[in-house]
């Protein structure tokens, strides 16, 4: 394993209290995980929609730090996924974005200011000059960003002394923002894979490796050619019921559970990413936790283990959404088109959160003939029993009713109970993973689903 390897010996040179910082900036995510398991948490990216893509598929206790040049256009997409640290504030314009972008949000995001010390124009990067006014600037008026250190990069040159002189620089100037801060020790930035000990000798307490870790980088692989879209099918006629999942269906909810369920997985030690919880929506909870235990562990977890990964999830989904996530737009429009054509709507869903299970009819009207839950079945998705119940209690006939999901395996629950299944893709997985298991539709949103459904019952 060399990528534990090359941490160790990264490692055998840095003294306690130097966070190492991985930048993993084009690499991928098993190189990533590879680090994570050998025991490492900060990571550093450049580019956010690569951020985003692994922030989904990674576990939710890794400190991500931005480190590229920062666009104000991305600014809001970046404060989205609450970076532990972003490095690389170069203008006092960018850092106002910064703090709107925070404000909106409610939180104070940390950020390093970008010294220019390198004898290279290329490189971006604060004037020295101007840090005093920069710091007044912001205590005054920028409440929703904290100026937690300065980063830099020395010139790139073999010159050891010139390369002493920018990190000397920059420690210099992070003395007087700790005295500043009067508490703490201002974070200093300093290092990367060919200068990260002299680095350490003139005072940096954060290096950034990349190379000495991961070898040397990787470009983004091109995205394998999709899967042709299946060759749409016509709806059931005369359609007479529809079963519609609750979870990305109905309840714009997931982004909120995948958060939910890697930060509670991952603390009670079974590391989970946003990307599993869409892939493995419509288990019950139970059935997750004991799949990935068993793998991890290859023991069942204990009921003890469950009940707090559970409860932690369910707490931590209140705190993030105040109980209620808000609905998917224009799923009401749908379920009252649906009402309105005298075609019952059904909830068939494999949560057990009985507030958001209780709270469907009011929220929508009383659309719904009935509720399938995790309460009403021995075997959740993708077992076909919850879809085989609700079709059973409708007393229709299956060419006769229609399923409505967003996640692979509740679509393959419902062509498993032989129903015709529509799948309208509301959440972060590829169209691939729908017509992996055999969906007769596919839609991008309600919207599109609705003037299907008009195409299809008035005309």
């Amino acid at each position: 394993m060399p990528i534990t390897d090359n941490i160790r010996n990264i490692r055998a040179h840095i003294p306690a209290g130097v966070t190492l910082v991985c930048v993993s900036k084009f690499q991928p995510v098993e190189a990533i995980r590879e680090a994570y398991e050998a025991g490492e948490r900060h990571f550093g990216e450049s580019r956010v929609q690569e951020l985003k893509t692994k922030v989904q598929q990674l576990p939710a206790d890794i400190k991500w730090h931005f480190i590229g040049h920062l666009q104000t256009n991305k600014v809001r997409d970046l404060i989205k996924l609450r970076p532990y640290l972003i490095q690389s504030v170069d203008s006092e314009h960018l850092l106002k974005a910064i703090n709107d972008e925070a404000a909106k949000l409610g939180i104070v995001q940390d950020v390093l200011l970008e010294i220019h010390v390198a004898k290279e124009e290329t490189k971006s990067g604060l004037n020295p000059s101007h840090l005093g006014q920069i710091l007044d600037n912001t205590a005054k008026h920028m409440p929703s960003v904290r100026i937690a250190g300065l980063m830099t990069m020395a010139t790139n040159t073999d010159d050891e002394t010139e390369i002493r002189r920018c990190f000397t620089l920059t420690a210099s100037l992070a003395s007087g923002l700790t005295e500043k801060r009067s508490n703490s020790e201002a974070v200093l930035s300093m290092g990367m894979s060919e200068d990260y000990q002299i680095a350490i000798e003139c005072g940096s307490n954060m290096v950034r490796i990349g190379s000495s870790i991961f070898g040397e980088r990787q470009t983004p692989t091109p995205k394998p050619t999709p899967k042709p879209m299946p060759t749409p099918k016509p709806m059931p006629t005369p359609l007479k019921a529809v079963f519609f999942d609750q979870d990305g269906v109905l309840y714009n909810s997931m982004p909120y559970h995948a958060e939910s369920w890697a930060w509670a997985m991952t603390r009670h030690g079974l590391p989970y990413t946003a990307l599993e919880t869409y892939r493995n929506e419509g288990r019950t909870s139970t059935g997750v936790i004991q799949e990935l235990h068993q793998r991890l562990y290859g023991t069942p977890a204990s009921p003890e283990l469950i009940e707090a990964i559970y409860k932690d999830k369910t707490d931590h989904f209140t705190e993030l959404t105040g109980g209620f996530p808000g609905i998917i737009p224009n799923v009401d429009k749908v379920l009252q088109f649906l009402h309105a054509h005298g075609i019952e709507c059904w909830v068939v869903t494999g949560s057990g959160q009985h507030n958001l299970i209780d709270a469907l009819n009011d929220i929508f009207n009383h659309a719904f003939t009935g509720i399938i839950s995790s309460f009403d079945v021995k075997n959740g998705k993708p077992d076909p029993e919850p879809y085989l119940k609700a079709w059973e209690r409708s007393g229709f006939k299956k060419e006769e009713c229609m399923v409505v999901e967003n996640a692979p395996l509740g679509v393959r629950a419902a062509k498993a109970a032989g129903l015709f299944c529509c799948a309208v893709n509301t959440g972060i997985l590829p169209d691939d993973d729908l017509i992996a298991e055999h969906a007769d539709l596919i839609m991008p949103d309600m919207a599109t689903l609705l003037e299907r459904l008009k195409s299809h019952i008035i005309e």
